[in-house]
């Protein structure tokens, strides 16, 4: 039987990895045999664990590529694998669409959490792929920092530097915020984060 993907996906401080650590702590409770995996790109709280902003955690497989993932699971072969999790999904590349279609194919489920759109507004490729394959999604919104409702559905980047949409960082950078208060915000900029491409 084959496994099922399971996409969590939002905005920053939405709860998307607090959600994936509370799967995983499903998992162990079940004493079933799963690996959790995060990009090596991500260093914010923790190079070796994946960390929730509220500090829940746990110890992961630190990764650069889908490849590396993959042959990571390939050398876990023998150990009957149950579920595969994958924080922060979009730092890594197109590649893990095949390589998660590959372990569901094995009759493993995948869960994968990751931001949706950038500070940009823009998808995130990868992101978008997964969710077109994805057996379920789990759209999260968060606390909006700027009128404090729950309908933040965006990450604004805080501070003027304009970088790629690949900019890891944390409340130093970013905060969650509604459409109305993107809007609101983003106009008082000397550069829309959607006109600097």
């Amino acid at each position: 039987m084959a496994g099922k993907l399971t996409l969590i996906v939002g905005p920053m401080y939405s709860g998307k990895t607090s959600a994936l650590l509370s799967l995983v702590e499903i998992y162990a409770l079940g004493k079933k045999n799963y690996v959790v995996f995060k990009p090596e790109i991500d260093r914010r709280y923790s190079s070796e664990y994946v960390v929730s902003h509220s500090g829940m955690k746990t110890s992961a497989l630190v990764v650069g590529s889908s490849e590396s993932l993959h042959a990571r699971m390939r050398e876990l072969d023998g150990e009957k694998v149950q579920a595969v999790f994958v924080d922060e999904v979009h730092f890594l590349d197109e590649g893990i669409v095949d390589v998660a279609k590959g372990i569901i194919d094995q009759g493993i489920d995948v869960f994968c959490v990751g931001l949706d759109m950038s500070y940009r507004q823009k998808p995130f490729v990868v992101t978008a792929k997964l969710m077109a394959v994805a057996d379920e999604i789990v759209k999260k919104r968060a606390v909006c920092h700027n009128c404090g409702e729950y309908n933040a559905v965006l990450s604004y980047r805080t501070t003027n530097d304009i970088e790629g949409d690949i900019d890891v960082g944390g409340m130093e950078k970013y905060v969650a915020v509604c459409r109305d208060c993107y809007k609101i915000l983003s106009s008082k900029k000397t550069v829309h984060p959607q006109q600097a491409d």
